[in-house]
């Protein structure tokens, strides 16, 4: 690909991305203390942060082919924003120290987790990985 359609691609992502509804409309409070477990006793939590470029490709184009997945219905996928995982409500491994993350927990403790954006084919090879060895 050229220098000059790499410009123009990034260029429009950057437009089609700003076009769409802010990331904060789509954040959902995780409350790990009320919410029901899956029955596998794993869940994955993205963790985001408001403005979050990346965040929002995340939910675009990976989360959607997750969530139809047959691993996505056995082990779901919740958000949460990265100052309410960073309160206590996780039991961390080691801090957050890019969004966004993905945490595989049991429970409240962390387990795993794929840290930044990785891309879709790096993300389900990863997920699949630390789910096959936590099963």
């Amino acid at each position: 690909m050229s220098r000059s359609a790499r410009v123009s691609f990034a260029l429009m992502l950057g437009i089609a991305l700003l076009a769409g509804p802010p990331i904060s409309q789509g954040l959902a409070a995780l409350d790990l203390e009320t919410g029901a477990l899956p029955l596998s006793g794993l869940e994955l939590v993205v963790v985001e942060a408001e403005g979050c470029l990346y965040c929002q490709i995340f939910r675009r184009d990976i989360a959607p082919v997750y969530e139809a997945s047959d691993r996505g219905k056995t082990v779901p996928l919740r958000y949460s924003d990265v100052n309410e995982v960073e309160a206590g409500s996780v039991r961390l491994a080691a801090p957050i120290d890019s969004v966004p993350t993905v945490l595989l927990l049991k429970g409240n403790t962390e387990i795993g987790r794929v840290p930044g954006y990785v891309g879709p084919e790096n993300f389900f090879h990863s997920i699949n990985r630390l789910i096959s060895r936590s099963e």
